[in-house]
């Protein structure tokens, strides 16, 4: 007679065993589509030197050009997050279920926060770009809504995870809505809400290097103006002083979070706590009024009226026959084109950042310069556009989605590999040091005690890196590397708006399917 363990146990693995096929299909599939061959890098190896080598030497006459562009970046990503986050939090009140308890409130809230997170931020760029014109309107609205879209989803979903006792306690009390959010939900959400706050902005920093494409301003502008003029010398000055800034950016963020999720900080009185808010609320309006005063605003067009009318009309209207075309190049094909870059791109990163992620965890050597230089390589990795990586990798494989999938994979090594290392650090180190006191080799280590603690997390941190992988991989087609981004940037540039409308939809429905599917199992794997 089989016992109760053998038969719980086997549906399990039979789950497991479909999982693992259905990925591999997934990953035969996308290789297919994009062409991706080791043979087409290994014989491109070359020119990707030959690119780097016009770097050097950096024309370092040309530091002087980039300190307003990054002072103009830092404002942008300053006021545009600023601004998004204090919008945010309201509507992740009203989108969290145990907040509004109100179907008619929760569900048109999730319904246009999950709108605006969905349409890619160079892509709010570029129709901002034809309401107000270039420069850093533009791009501080499309930080603002990629920053409401980011912390609005975050947010409400710390929400929905707090402890319902305190709640529970102030509702018996007699405690009214305003008081049950002040006293109930900020102490528990507050940290993890700044904490979200700081990691995106310094996402903002390093997006607003994409935003310039469109005209956008900032760093991001002055990269695409040297790019087009072949000067690699002087973009590898600009990406070498972002790379500071971002270091810099990096070092005091990641700081501040893990004070605040960690309940580090000492404790304080009620007044020292009072003036420590104090300060840091004149510190944020500082920086904000600075962002206001500093940045060249500009109103809106005179053709704006005639444009915007012309834009919402035809993105009313959209363009159904270009959903499938019987000669190819449709709707469709690009959409899955699409995600076969991101899944790609998804896997390399997977497997290249999980040693870079043990390299740069403090916990994982006991030295922190060993810690310290791995997490540097990841900043490194991290600062540099996946737009100059596109450029680096269609030298060597050619243009097409094969350049996209190494842009992404690459990319995203930094970004995934910075949670891992914090997955690392964050987790439990008990078990370690009992397996270690027993007598346990280094691999035995890893394999009883770190890899099942960290293992949820890094599989959360990558479906959450896909989602964000299919919303890059829509903007690299821009350059070349495949995708839906080159049919979506003729369209606008050539003031196609039905054919906008069309590509719109399908990157709303596409990218919802794609975080309601990850949603699910990220809070099934946590």
């Amino acid at each position: 007679m089989k016992s109760p363990a053998t038969t719980v146990a086997r549906p399990s693995r039979m789950k497991l065993y479909s999982w693992i096929v259905i990925l591999i299909a997934l990953f035969i599939g996308s290789v297919y589509q994009t062409e991706a061959t080791l043979t087409k890098l290994v014989t491109g190896t070359p020119q990707i030197w030959a690119f780097i080598k016009e770097m050097f030497p950096p024309d370092w006459s040309f530091t002087p050009k980039v300190w307003k562009p990054m002072r103009e970046t830092l404002q942008m990503a300053i006021l545009g997050t600023s601004l998004g986050a204090l919008l945010a939090f309201p509507t992740a009140l009203f989108a969290a279920r145990n907040v509004t308890r109100s179907p008619w409130l929760y569900y048109p809230a999730r319904l246009i926060m999950n709108l605006l997170r969905t349409i890619p931020d160079l892509l709010y760029a570029a129709l901002f770009a034809v309401i107000v014109g270039f420069g850093p309107t533009s791009g501080t609205l499309a930080l603002f809504f990629f920053t409401y879209g980011i912390i609005s989803k975050l947010a409400y979903e710390s929400v929905e995870a707090i402890d319902p006792g305190p709640l529970e306690a102030m509702t018996a009390a007699g405690a009214n809505k305003l008081q049950w959010i002040r006293f109930g939900v900020l102490p528990q959400v507050g940290p993890t809400f700044l904490a979200h706050l700081l990691y995106t902005f310094e996402v903002s920093i390093r997006a607003s290097a994409i935003l310039g494409l469109v005209g956008a301003g900032g760093i991001g502008l002055l990269l695409k103006n040297v790019l087009d003029l072949f000067r690699y010398d002087q973009a590898f000055v600009l990406i070498l002083m972002t790379l500071v800034v971002v270091i810099v950016i990096d070092t005091v963020s990641t700081r501040l979070r893990t004070l605040l999720l960690k309940g580090t900080m000492k404790p304080m009185s009620p007044a020292a706590g009072r003036w420590g808010w104090i300060v840091g609320v004149a510190a944020g309006v500082i920086l904000i009024a600075w962002s206001l005063v500093g940045l060249e605003f500009t109103g809106i067009q005179e053709t704006a009226k005639v444009m915007s009318k012309a834009m919402l009309n035809g993105i009313l209207h959209p363009d159904w026959n270009y959903v499938w075309l019987p000669e190819g190049e449709d709707l469709i094909r690009n959409l899955l084109l699409t995600l076969s870059i991101s899944y790609l791109g998804n896997i390399v990163s997977m497997i290249i950042c999980i040693p870079i992620a043990f390299w740069a965890a403090a916990n994982m050597s006991r030295s922190r310069w060993v810690s310290g230089s791995g997490k540097i390589v990841l900043s490194i990795i991290r600062t540099v556009p996946e737009v100059i990586m596109a450029i680096i990798f269609i030298k060597a494989v050619g243009p097409g989605a094969y350049a996209g999938v190494l842009a992404l994979g690459v990319h995203s090594v930094g970004m995934l590999g910075k949670l891992y290392a914090e997955a690392i650090e964050n987790m439990d180190m008990g078990p370690t040091e009992a397996l270690t006191a027993c007598g346990a080799n280094r691999w035995q280590t890893l394999s009883f005690a770190v890899i099942p603690q960290v293992l949820p997390d890094f599989l959360s941190y990558a479906l959450f890196r896909f989602e964000i992988n299919v919303r890059s991989a829509t903007l690299l087609g821009i350059i070349g590397a495949g995708g839906i981004g080159t049919p979506l940037i003729f369209a606008i540039n050539g003031f196609s708006w039905p054919r906008v409308g069309i590509i719109l939809i399908g990157i709303i429905v596409t990218v919802s399917i794609i975080d309601y599917i990850s949603g699910a199992l990220r809070k099934r794997i946590v």
